[in-house]
């Protein structure tokens, strides 16, 4: 709701590049699924089968953000391709990782600080895929 009545407002206005460019900034500092690893963060660490997809997943979906981000700014003739790629595999990567906590039942882990991942990161990552998809599909500006 609030991404529909702020940021689409704003994002309607602009080109690509520039309508594309703070979402991918977002997701390119993606990393706090390595959280999941670390028992310095997360006193009862989650089974590996968990954590590992989910820490690397995000790795990689910051790694994809910044190679598309990189491809936006140089205004390579495949930027919207490597813009495409990141959001298929970030999106992958997100429906993964709750899959995988519903199979291990995350609930029952204390996770410490990593709670503010499920609860708040997870939803705001997902809105702004869709903001990414958004742009991606929409008319180009006159």
């Amino acid at each position: 709701m609030i991404a529909w009545s702020y940021v689409v407002p704003a994002l309607r206005r602009l080109e690509f590049r520039a309508a594309v460019t703070p979402l991918l900034l977002l997701h390119s500092l993606r990393h706090m699924g390595l959280i999941y690893l670390l028992p310095q963060v997360v006193p009862l660490a989650p089974p590996e089968q968990f954590a590992v997809p989910t820490a690397w997943g995000d790795v990689v979906s910051a790694a994809l953000a910044l190679l598309a981000l990189w491809a936006v700014r140089r205004r390579s003739p495949f930027d919207r391709a490597a813009v495409w790629v990141f959001n298929v595999v970030g999106v992958a990567d997100l429906l993964v990782a709750t899959v995988l906590a519903t199979q291990v039942e995350m609930m029952q882990y204390a996770i410490g600080p990593a709670y503010v991942l499920p609860v708040i990161v997870v939803p705001a990552l997902l809105v702004s895929h869709g903001l990414v998809q958004w742009v991606l599909l929409r008319r180009r500006p006159a």
